[in-house]
């Protein structure tokens, strides 16, 4: 037996000496619902026994109060009796159990049958007495039916000096169920124990006699912390422990206490067990959440108020509740247990339930957030007033950054309304909520609005809602509408979303559009955004704007840090603080623009935005592919790309396939490039800048697995889109270059020598861009000029932090060194650019080189190859041939042919092949001479 509850075990046991010696004793035990009441009155009847004694227990029932005589016939049926005994007891309650009427289970006035079986029953005790002490006890007597109460009550007058001892056991509540019976008994001579909940002592105590362990003392405070000293609580909690060590052998324990189905049953049964109320109010509060003070759980429950206040006295004392998060309130001391009261109603129960509790708030005045919480619960809506609740709900799930929320408040609305303006209203709402979490079906609530749909009739929040997902989806009429009827609203709408909207369109189609669609760049009305932090955005994002244009380039980076100072991250800003990140970048700020990058990722990821968060990973990429760092850009580019569907993308998803295909083809990853290809996109891509990245990356797919004409095709097309949409800027898209290293490829080095000073020539030329093309005007150069442009390109590269490309260049002048009969520093610069492209592919790890195979010499070759067969050589097997017949490796005919490693290894398997030789030194010699000629004449 616990420690706690000796002491109450010794004041029966010093009773029971009274009563052994002809002094008879009513003993009253009082407890909470689960305080241990029936463990004391067990373990007191087994010591009884052993004293000599004769026991007879039972157990009142709540749902046996109207069973006559129930009590008294256990009392007669327990162990010990002689069966004479039962018989003859059973016989004397028949005819008034047959008599008894329906009534008050609390005390009646007996007469008759029923008077004479009260009297010839405690004649039959008080004779079982005389043979040995008798101990009567009865658990739960709150629930005894009526005439075992006034058999009690009868036996507890004339005992005074027999030997019985009487213990009822009944719980604490402070208006008794049985008024009248306590009355009477209470006046009698009698003993009271009281028992108190455990404490932490007792719990620890209470472990160890289950497990035989002495339990850690944080397990004992959490343990404290969940029963609040309830023994039935945390026997239940023990089970649950055992549970889930047998389930899951040598598991890490989540906490320091399993809550599992035991413990969620204890509590039902404590609930179930007593006063129905106690169960109603429970399950008012399981509705109502944190909203749990008196007052709406009265409501709720249907309860007097006095009656809910005793109910959550006796609650808190039982250690179901505990005090709530705000004063006055009420919770749960585990989640676990409202969970569990929900489930255990019925569905049109809960329904009803949290309906009610809706409009209850609602009448209140409580918040907006709260009343939908239910009506949400409820799953349908019955009253006009809910879908205005559930709308400014939704608004403030948005604000919070809850998008899952206000989608599904959303949705009831739409539910609720017939087609129509609100139903309209509510869609596009829809429409607003979801983007951010999934374009896609952003998109399918975007094409189930009616075809007839008018913007001139929408509001602004819908016209920009709708101009929103346009561009995104590449809908070039719906976007240049609704931004019309956005500014033509005057100051109504905020300057800081036009021009975000309108910075927006020309990230997706190119400041080029603003001469087609606007005489103007800046709205009218917008021209003096009002104060207020939206004006400081307008007018930061206006001049962001201007960027864009052919003039206007003058300290971008001011102009772009003042944007990503004052404009926040949302759903219209989007493209707004990407291109800010991209100006940036472009104006030479590198680590700026890392740095500006993975603080808006981290802002995206905190507020749950997976669009958000997957456009600037890809803009990560993009930065990071501009370092010439590939492992980098891999990941990332791969990560944003899988956060969103391919069909959430819309026209952006040009963007995340453009930069992986550019790294791939990099990489060599010939094979994972052509799968990329293998995406279908939408033909509004084509139109938009995405398209041109798209269609530049596609071309160098193409060069670098030998399509040399269709790569020049694509750079023409990207080159064309890229002058349409106004942005031929080198920086962006430096489509010469891309078609000079085609076109030499082809051996058309004039055409390529062209392209490439037209490039030196354009007036928004960047460093990188500068360097770059110097690189590849080297290759198409005189040979005594190759160095000076050389080092002119590396001296660019340098400055731009482009590794890869600073890579190419150096292994370009390393091939000029040699030839020019500088070999030590020809070896340097190799090793250097080695080191430089080794960082570029893997982020400084160390790589696995692969080297180029070369036959294995002991294997006998193919037959000898004849005139025929080396004319079967393609014009790109013959200039790898004739470059590996000259000596030069793998890697150096990769960079004088612009080609990758992986592809010459190719080049050269079929070359072997087609020849019949079996190694490097064995090519014909006369394939050299005869790329002599072919230089020759591509130079005339």
């Amino acid at each position: 037996m616990l420690l706690e509850y000796v002491d109450a075990l010794r004041h029966l046991g010093d009773q029971l000496t009274d009563t052994a010696e002809g002094r008879g004793r009513l003993l009253i035990v009082n407890g909470g619902l689960t305080s241990g009441k029936a463990e004391l009155l067990q373990e007191f009847a087994t010591r009884a026994d052993r004293a000599g004694a004769l026991c007879l227990t039972a157990t009142a029932a709540r749902g046996l109060q109207s069973l006559q005589a129930d009590v008294v016939d256990q009392l007669f049926h327990s162990r010990g009796l002689p069966p004479e005994t039962t018989e003859h007891v059973s016989a004397l309650l028949s005819p008034a159990v047959v008599a008894a009427q329906p009534g008050s289970p609390d005390l009646e006035s007996l007469s008759g049958t029923g008077a004479r079986a009260v009297r010839d029953t405690c004649a039959e005790l008080l004779h079982l007495s005389r043979a040995r002490p008798l101990v009567i006890g009865v658990d739960d007597v709150q629930f005894a039916d009526a005439f075992s109460l006034q058999l009690l009550l009868y036996l507890s007058r004339r005992m005074e000096s027999a030997r019985i001892m009487i213990v009822l056991s009944k719980w604490d509540w402070s208006q008794p169920t049985l008024p009248r019976f306590y009355a009477e008994v209470t006046r009698l001579p009698h003993g009271l124990i009281r028992l108190v909940p455990l404490s932490e002592h007792g719990i620890a105590e209470l472990i160890t006699q289950r497990t035989g362990e002495q339990p850690d003392p944080g397990l004992v405070a959490a343990y404290y912390e969940l029963t609040g000293g309830n023994p039935k609580l945390v026997d239940a909690l023990l089970e649950d422990q055992r549970t889930a060590d047998v389930e899951s052998p040598g598991r890490v324990p989540a906490g320091p206490a399993a809550v599992g189905s035991h413990y969620q049953q204890a509590v039902l049964a404590c609930l179930y067990r007593w006063n129905p109320q106690l169960l109603e109010v429970a399950e008012a509060l399981a509705v109502l959440g944190d909203e749990g003070a008196a007052g709406p759980l009265s409501r709720l429950s249907g309860l007097s108020m006095d009656t809910t206040e005793q109910v959550l006295h006796t609650l808190v004392a039982e250690a179901l509740l505990t005090s709530g998060p705000t004063p006055g309130n009420y919770r749960f001391r585990h989640p676990a247990i409202a969970k569990t009261l929900l489930n255990s109603l019925s569905t049109t129960e809960r329904t009803r339930l949290h309906l009610q509790a809706a409009k209850l708030l609602h009448q209140q005045g409580v918040g907006p957030r709260s009343v939908a919480r239910h009506l949400a619960e409820a799953g349908i809506v019955m009253e006009s007033w809910a879908t205005g609740v559930l709308r400014s709900a939704a608004e403030q799930a948005l604000a919070h950054d809850d998008s899952s929320t206000a989608v599904r408040y959303l949705e009831l609305v739409m539910n609720a309304c017939t087609p129509g303006t609100e139903h309209d209203s509510a869609r596009l709402a829809l429409v607003h909520a979801s983007w951010r979490t999934s374009p896609a079906v952003s998109a399918l609530h975007l094409a189930l609005l009616p075809e007839d749909l008018e913007i001139e009739t929408l509001g602004r929040r819908d016209t920009a809602t709708l101009v929103r997902h346009a561009l995104w989806q590449g809908d070039t009429e719906t976007a240049a509408l609704g931004l019309k009827m956005l500014e033509a609203s005057g100051g109504a709408v905020d300057d800081s979303t036009i021009a975000c909207l309108r910075l927006a369109e020309r990230w997706v189609y190119g400041p080029a559009v603003e001469e087609w669609r606007r005489p103007a760049t800046r709205p009218e009305h917008s021209a003096e955004p009002t104060g207020g932090g939206s004006s400081s955005c307008a007018h930061a994002v206006w001049d962001l704007a201007a960027l864009s244009t052919r003039t206007g380039a003058d300290h971008a980076a001011v102009k772009a840090r003042r944007v990503l100072e004052n404009c926040a991250l949302d759903d219209v800003s989007l493209e707004t603080v990407v291109a800010a990140v991209l100006a940036l970048l472009h104006d030479g700020e590198t680590e700026s623009a890392v740095g500006w990058c993975d603080i808006l990722r981290e802002e995206a990821a905190r507020r749950l935005a997976p669009t958000w968060l997957a456009v600037l990973d890809c803009l990560r990429a993009a930065i990071a592919l501009r370092q010439g760092d590939l492992a980098a850009a891999a990941k990332l580019a791969a990560t944003g790309y899988e956060r969103l569907p391919a069909s959430a993308w819309g026209v952006f998803i040009g963007y995340p396939l453009s930069i992986l295909m550019m790294v791939d083809t990099a990489l060599e990853n010939h094979e994972a490039a052509a799968e990329r290809l293998r995406q279908v996109v939408p033909e509004a891509m084509f139109s938009t800048v995405w398209g041109a990245h798209y269609l530049r990356a596609r071309g160098h797919h193409f060069l670098a697995t030998d399509r040399a004409l269709s790569a020049v095709s694509d750079f023409r097309a990207a080159g064309g889109l890229s002058e349409r949409l106004g942005l031929d800027f080198p920086a962006l898209f430096p489509w010469r270059g891309d078609l000079a290293l085609a076109n030499m490829r082809l051996g058309r080095t004039v055409l390529a020598h062209r392209l490439l000073t037209e490039e030196l020539e354009h007036p928004r030329l960047d460093v990188r861009a500068k360097g770059v093309t110097l690189r590849l005007l080297a290759s198409c150069s005189d040979p005594s000029r190759r160095q000076v442009l050389l080092e002119r390109a590396i001296d660019h590269l340098e400055r731009s932090e482009d590794r890869l490309e600073l890579s190419r260049a150096l292994r370009a002048m390393s091939r000029v060194l040699q030839q020019s009969g500088q070999n030590e520093q020809a070896r340097s610069t190799a090793r250097r650019a080695a080191q430089e492209a080794r960082i570029c592919r893997t982020g400084g790890e160390e790589p696995t080189e692969r080297e180029s195979p070369e036959p294995d010499p002991a294997v006998p070759g193919p037959r000898a190859a004849t005139a025929s067969e080396h004319e079967q050589l393609s014009e790109a097997e013959r200039r790898v041939a004739t470059l590996a017949a000259r000596g030069l490796t793998n890697r150096e005919i990769s960079g004088q042919l612009f080609i990758t490693v992986s592809t010459v290894e190719q080049h050269l398997t079929r070359i072997y092949r087609k020849l019949g030789v079996t190694r490097r030194s064995n090519l014909p010699t006369h394939l050299a001479d005869r790329r002599g000629a072919m230089e020759g004449r591509a130079q005339g």
